[in-house]
């Protein structure tokens, strides 16, 4: 008698189950049906994170070829994402590009907390100074780079290049600034674009100097990675 009782006690719990189940399904279809915003709010969070471009057929940096800051590598400028650049930009109306920059706005604004710290590296300009970079990362890419004062480590505005020929920070000071500047970041609302390359460029701040440039691609939803300074990065990075 109880094995039946207990039985009949399953049932009873399943069928609520499935009650349930389906009356949470009717639910979300009502509110979809009578608030047509939230399924877009829902998709536009699930989708918050905008997809990374890596180019391609791209000419690898040579490593170098002893101990020591490494020269700075030469070679052939990076290519456009699938030889992309002035051919396709000359099919896209300026219509549809200016439409596409708000996209784009939105993009590298839904990318400011999503960046992250790469390595550090030295190397040697043409004329011998010293240059310390730093990789920015998306989705383990780099896509921006900060440069760093040799003197005293600390982030240097784009534009101020010393002229230092000897070394004068360790590498953990500037890993320690580096880490510490990515949360404060940010990619400003504006941009120029790059026919060569089809994409737009947005300056990246730090309190009140531009310190770097993130791009994103013609079609305003594509972070584009930082070929040559991802190359720099995986041969001297540290």
């Amino acid at each position: 008698m109880s094995w039946e009782k207990n039985k009949i006690k399953k049932k009873i719990i399943k069928f609520k189950e499935v009650v349930m189940k389906k009356l949470s399904i009717v639910s979300i279809m009502l509110i979809m049906l009578f608030y047509p915003g939230f399924s877009g709010n829902l998709i536009a969070q699930q989708n918050i994170t905008p997809p990374l471009l890596m180019q391609q057929n791209q000419t690898p940096a040579v490593p170098p070829a002893g101990p020591g800051i490494p020269p700075t590598p030469h070679g052939n400028p990076p290519l456009p994402p699938g030889q992309a650049g002035i051919p396709i930009v000359q099919t896209i109306s300026t219509q549809t590009l200016l439409a596409n920059l708000q996209q784009a706005i939105t993009t590298t604004g839904n990318l400011d907390k999503l960046l992250s710290a790469g390595k550090v590296w030295f190397m040697r300009s043409p004329a011998g100074e010293i240059e310390i970079k730093g990789g920015v990362l998306y989705q383990g890419v780099v896509v921006a780079v900060i440069h760093f004062n040799p003197l005293d480590g600390s982030v240097l505005p784009l534009g101020i290049n010393p002229h230092v020929f000897q070394n004068n920070v360790e590498i953990n000071s500037v890993k320690s600034n580096l880490s510490s500047v990515i949360g404060n970041l940010k990619i400003l609302p504006a941009a120029e674009f790059m026919e060569p390359e089809a994409c737009w460029s947005f300056p990246v701040a730090v309190g009140n100097s531009i310190v770097s440039h993130i791009k994103v691609y013609y079609d305003g939803t594509h972070v584009m990675e930082d070929y040559i300074t991802n190359q720099e990065m995986v041969f001297y990075g540290q």
